[in-house]
């Protein structure tokens, strides 16, 4: 790359980071006002409604709870067979519908099951009995829900495919004046499109409004096909959840955590910055206590107040700054940049073996050819000799760590060397699924053998025991001197039956080998075996501490023989 194109290079580069900088510091200025200014406008967007919200539902929710206290209605659903108490309570619950304000009633018996409904056209005056209800019917679970519920006060919103409509249902237990039984289940609803359009009717862009239960199940949105119907009836993972509309789950906890907060506390409202359907929104959150649920209002920053607004701002700095750096390019063309791109091209020229004199601008002086020559020269030769060096350096690198990893005695690999290959084939044997089993061998009574024979017979019998591993084990398998008289066999892919295979192969060949040392012939030599086979749960420390007990196993067991310890998930060997 040459000095002029890094000059540029580095022209642009500050004006980037100036730009980046400008526009970063500007922005943050912006997203401050934006934010105190959203803030305060979600804090109020959330009160009014809040206030919209509950004020239709809270006088609906006091008149059901005095119909569900009413003597009336509790004497007669402890005894719905009496029909001087039913027909009083038919009275009264007219007398209540018409101060619902939907002008309609329902009441479940949870004795007989028996479902009890008029409507605002009282048009099932003297019928209000509609159907029995059926605790195996899916569609009748909400009322056997309700009667489940700790709470005496539950509502929904749902369907009622037997009476054709779809509200917004205030559900209150009847309970006896112990308040320990419950009776049944009464209350009235709320037309669902009125009740949206009382709550959010959009007349404000980017602001929108929804109502969740506890569990962040949808009760209350405009567009009613995101609408959680029957939340009651539904495992968790069914629902419906405003968690759902969030793009990150670092969002969605923040919402619970606000939902959580705001249980039980004094603090009105929380403000959060959330991303709802890929743009930015400030969420505001509230809790209804008064009917268990939260109202969360949205507000889209950059639909209420978007950046575009501040890029005239933006636009004069940037071209300001654009012009400031171009004057600064074109001086240093013409003061510096030129002039060394002439002494470049001489330089070029010469490292491409052009013989023709060079032609430099004044005031290059002859002593400039000289510098070049030279410098091609240097080149040259600092090319090779670092080509020449790192290759050494690489066959050093390469013999030094082949040193590092492989046992003098025995050709096998150290201790070092095998650590590495074990960490190597736990990984691939999880990822490809596949069987790792290791064998752990010992040298029978090894300081007799050098106490009888010498240190010369010793080394000789581990570099047999070695060589015979090597011949027994497959080409992919790995064998190593893991110290003194121990040797340890790497062994995979391979199952429970191969392992053990191998293994008593191992013991029977050394055990029929002989050692010849100085025109001695030891016939006495043997091994004892532990092997393990990695379970799914096994790191590399508990694959070596199963394989050691195994091999002390073979040891109690009085040498020269094998031994498998077992995982749970097999047989004992």
């Amino acid at each position: 790359m040459n000095l002029k194109l890094r000059i540029l290079l580095l022209t642009s580069l500050i004006f980037i980071v100036s730009a980046l900088a400008a526009g970063v510091a500007a922005r943050a200025l912006i997203e401050r006002v934006i934010a105190e200014w959203g803030g305060r406008f979600a804090d109020q967007q959330v009160r009014y409604h809040k206030s919209k919200a509950l004020q239709p539902i809270l006088r609906e929710v006091a008149l059901a709870k005095q119909l569900a206290r009413s003597s009336a209605i509790r004497d007669w659903a402890a005894d719905p067979g009496n029909q001087a108490l039913h027909r009083r309570a038919m009275r009264e619950l007219e007398s209540f519908r018409q101060n619902f304000q939907d002008r309609s009633y329902f009441v479940a018996l949870a004795a007989t099951g028996q479902y009890f409904y008029n409507n605002a056209k009282n048009e099932f005056a003297g019928r209000e009995f509609r159907y029995t209800l059926d605790p195996a019917v899916q569609k009748d679970q909400r009322f056997y829900t309700l009667l489940r519920q700790s709470d005496e006060l539950q509502i929904n919103v749902g369907p009622d495919r037997a009476l054709g409509v779809t509200n917004v249902w205030i559900n209150v237990q009847i309970r006896d004046e112990s308040g320990k039984r419950i009776l049944g289940i009464t209350g009235t609803g709320l037309n669902l499109d009125r009740f949206i359009g009382s709550f959010d009717d959009g007349n404000i862009p980017g602001v929108s409004s929804l109502l969740v239960d506890n569990s962040g199940a949808i009760q209350l949105h405009r567009n009613k096909a995101l609408i959680d119907y029957a939340s009651l009836t539904k495992p968790l993972e069914e629902r419906k959840t405003f968690f759902m509309l969030l793009d990150s789950p670092g969002d969605r906890i923040s919402i619970r955590n606000a939902m959580d907060e705001l249980r039980g506390a004094q603090q009105s409202a929380v403000m959060l910055h959330v991303h709802f359907a890929g743009k930015p929104h400030l969420a505001g959150v509230t809790a209804l206590p008064e009917i268990g649920w939260y109202e969360i209002t949205l507000l889209d920053m950059n639909e209420l107040l978007p950046m575009s607004r501040f890029a005239g701002i933006a636009g004069t700095f940037l071209a300001s700054l654009l012009a400031a750096l171009v004057c600064l390019t074109i001086a240093l063309n013409r003061l510096v940049l030129n002039p060394l791109g002439a002494l470049h091209a001489a330089i070029g020229r010469v490292a491409a073996g052009d013989t023709a004199p060079v032609q430099l601008p004044q005031p290059v002086s002859g002593e400039m050819r000289e510098v070049m020559e030279h410098f091609a020269r240097m080149a040259r030769n600092v090319s090779v000799s670092r080509l020449e060096l790192e290759e050494k350096v690489r066959e050093r690198t390469a013999a030094l760590d082949q040193m590092t990893k492989i046992d003098a005695l025995t050709g096998a690999l150290n201790r070092r060397g095998m650590n590495d290959q074990l960490e190597l084939a736990l990984v691939r044997a999880r990822r490809e699924r596949q069987g790792l089993g290791i064998l752990w061998l010992d040298v029978d009574l090894f300081k007799q053998i050098n106490d009888a024979h010498g240190h010369a017979a010793g080394d000789a019998a581990l570099r047999a025991i070695a060589q015979l591993m090597r011949l027994h084990i497959r080409p992919y398998d790995h064998a190593a001197r893991w110290g003194g008289d121990e040797f340890l066999l790497l062994l995979t892919p391979i199952d429970a039956t191969q392992l053990d295979a191998i293994a008593e192969r191992i013991c029977t060949v050394v055990r029929n080998h002989g050692i010849d040392v100085a025109g001695q012939r030891l016939e006495s030599l043997s091994v004892s075996i532990g092997g393990y086979l990695l379970s799914e749960d096994d790191g590399l420390d508990q694959l070596l501490e199963h394989a050691d007990r195994a091999l002390y196993a073979a040891k109690a067991a009085g040498r020269n023989c094998y031994h498998r310890s077992c995982s749970v998930q097999e047989p004992h060997a």
